[in-house]
Formats: C-alpha cells, structure tokens, sequence
C-alpha cells in the first residue's frame, strides 16, 4: 500500500482492520514531507486494548519505543504486542495516566520482566505504588512538562477524572501530533487546548446516556461514570471533537467504548455529525484485539 492510498477504513470483508497484521499507512494529501523518509522513521501506533477490561498504546519513532498505560496481564500485552510484531525488550519508557486497574493491571509485571521505566504523576505512583509493587525505577512526570525520547516528545496534561493526578497526553514527533484523550468526565478548555491541530485523535466515546440509564449498572456507579470525574459520552465526545476538528485531522479513534451502555453504531454516527464536512478516516478501538501498526 502506497503512502498516498485512501483507506477504507469502514469497509465490511475480511479480515477486519484491527486484526491484521500490516502496517497501515495514514494517507495525508496536503502533506508529503515524510517522502523520502526511511519507514524506521516515521511515527508508529497501535491500541492495544481499548475499554474497561484495560487499556495499553504503543507507540514508536526513529527507533524509540513507549507504552502508555498497561491494564492487561503482561502475558496478554506481550501477545498483543508479537500480533504487531514487536516485543517489550529494549522498550524506553512505560507511562501510566492513572491508577485504575483498568490502566495498571499488568504494570508491575511489566516493568520487572522487561527491567522498564515507569513514567507517571507523583499523585498516580502514590495510589498505585502497592498494587504495582517493587519497580525497576520511577521517574516523576508533572502536566505541561514534555519528556524527551530524542525527537519524539511526550506531553502530558491534566484530565477531569476521578483519580489523584491524572493526566493524559499529547505525543509530537517531527511536527505531527497524536492526541489522547480518554477518562476525562468533562470537556474543559484547557482539553481543547491541548488537542488542537492534531494528525490524529484517540478520543473517548464511552456511553450512550439513555443506555446507561436504561442499563443495568447500580445507581452509583451510573452517577459516577454521567459525572464531571468520569467519563465522555457519545455526545461530550461530539462536542469535543467538533471543538477541534480541523482540515488536517487525519484519523479519529473512537476509544473505551462500553460493551454494555454502548453501540458501536451510534457513537460513529454522533461523531460523523460533529465532524460535518470534515471527513478524516474513524475506526474504532477493540478491547479484545489490538490495531495494526499504523504509521504517519
């Protein structure tokens, strides 16, 4: 596949996109400067797990490699990760956006084995450390402060949600940007700042609101998950994505969607809407198989 061919994304017949096992290259046709450049170079993801079962991200460029959240097993990542052929070893960094299990389950795990380094908040590392255990080494990250792998730079920034110092992040490498923005309960402005101007967008769909309350979830945990420290629903992620929706944004995934307040189908149509005439490719993350390597 040519860097320049369209993609259709949506298209029924097998095998579905976020099981196979190429590389997928983002087409962009109001941008050539990474012609020429070797595919060592160019920067790389896949969603691991998407969803309140755990949730992990890869993400590679000229030859530096990090994880973003690790809420399955480690004997389950590391089979997402040998599906996108690639493993753990010799990986920089593992980052954390918060202490839920969904997002550390297979953390410590993790980081022991492969002798890792776990990057999150002094706030998260507090209330995970116990569940974590030992680690090889923690380095401290605070909102609006990058670290640097070389070219590829790591943003974190502050997320409305109901843990202590969560942050999510912005990844720049080379002038792209990849945006993720997922446990938050609101949409704030300091949210719409950070994810302007992105090639792509890893955005929460959660739940649709009438199925929620129609659900069968217990009162308290629909109320938490409708609050400010929760989570977005199909119409906040609309109303996000309408606030930052631009003509250069190439790729939109729709992420932790619920299995059981949730359909796939609704939240595509309400994010179609709020992007309007802009039309960049949408898939939507799995819980149960990981995406290719897709590449920028």
């Amino acid at each position: 596949m040519s860097d320049h061919e369209g993609i259709d994304l949506s298209a029924a017949g097998p095998p579905p996109l976020s099981r196979r096992k190429v590389i997928i290259h983002i087409p962009d046709e109001q941008r050539h400067d990474h012609e020429g450049q070797s595919e060592s170079s160019r920067l790389k993801f896949s969603i691991l797990s998407s969803g309140s079962g755990g949730n992990a991200l890869y993400i590679e460029a000229d030859g530096k490699r990090i994880l973003i959240d690790a809420g399955l097993s480690e004997k389950k990542l590391s089979q997402r990760m040998a599906h996108i052929d690639r493993s753990f070893s010799g990986l920089d960094a593992v980052f954390a956006t918060h202490e839920h299990s969904d997002h550390i389950r297979g953390m410590g795990p993790l980081l022991r084995k492969h002798k890792l380094q776990l990057f999150t908040t002094e706030g998260t590392y507090k209330r995970a450390g116990s569940t974590m255990g030992t680690l090889p080494g923690f380095n401290p990250i605070r909102a609006d402060q990058p670290v640097e792998f070389g070219e590829l730079v790591v943003e974190p920034y502050a997320t409305p949600h109901d843990a202590e110092e969560s942050v999510a992040f912005v990844i720049h490498y080379r002038g792209l940007r990849l945006g993720l923005a997922t446990d938050l309960g609101q949409v704030t402005t300091e949210v719409k700042n950070k994810l302007q101007n992105l090639d792509v967008l890893l955005i929460e769909s959660n739940h649709d609101v009438d199925m929620l309350d129609a659900g069968p979830y217990p009162w308290v945990t629909k109320r938490r998950i409708k609050s400010d420290v929760g989570h977005l629903s199909n119409e906040a992620c609309g109303e996000l994505l309408s606030s930052v929706k631009h003509s250069g944004l190439r790729l939109v995934v729709l992420m932790h969607m619920s299995e059981t307040n949730n359909h796939p189908e609704l939240a595509r149509i309400t994010a179609r809407q709020a992007l309007g005439q802009d039309t960049p490719e949408m898939i939507i993350a799995e819980q149960n198989h990981p995406t290719p390597l897709m590449a920028l």
